[in-house]
């Protein structure tokens, strides 16, 4: 199978007390911040990525992801970015197994695949990795409204690179095909 035509997809959760919570400081100097009591209500991502690198589709919500949350970003977001002969890969969460996404995806032309249950490793889902980008990168945003994680996160999506794709897909397994022999 052709990772080129692999579209990955998830959601990650975020809020507005993200920061880092080590830091360094000149030997016997003491590293000081301060890290937000409240978290605040929890925001989600919900995004895609293809091989060819920059986060495609990408929806924010505030609070958690169900079907009908679920459903609105593949119809208003994912779908229309698919291409016939696409492959949508979702872990197997109950809010992508709708009757709706499946319709929605396959109108386009491409397929739905779900990864293996819960217990295999999360590092089969490149977006887990792009994820762990963005959300170093929130951290280090320290965004602590709404409106500033909102364009922390637009930031964080556009920082990533194809490079950093190709790596991604790699790592799960899903090395490109080298079409030159």
């Amino acid at each position: 199978m052709d990772p080129e035509r692999f579209v990955s997809v998830d959601e990650c959760g975020t809020h507005t007390s993200m920061t880092r919570l080590r830091a360094r400081a000149p030997r016997g100097e003491r590293a000081y911040g301060s890290v937000p009591r409240n978290r605040g209500k929890n925001t989600t991502l919900i995004a895609s990525i293809t091989l060819q690198g920059a986060m495609g589709a990408a929806m924010v919500v505030e609070g958690g992801t169900d079907a009908k949350v679920f459903e609105t970003y593949v119809e208003r977001f994912l779908a229309p970015s698919l291409s016939a002969g696409q492959i949508v890969l979702l872990d197997n969460l109950g809010a992508h197994k709708t009757r709706r996404v499946r319709e929605l995806v396959e109108a386009q032309g491409a397929e739905v695949w779900f990864l293996p249950a819960s217990e295999a490793p999360p590092d089969l889902n490149p977006i887990e990795e792009a994820f762990s980008k963005v959300k170093a990168l929130l951290k280090k945003a320290a965004a602590r409204t709404k409106g500033t994680l909102v364009d922390a996160i637009a930031q964080a999506l556009a920082s990533v690179t194809t490079r950093d794709a190709r790596g991604w897909f790699a790592h799960s397994g899903y090395e490109p095909w080298d079409r030159s022999l």
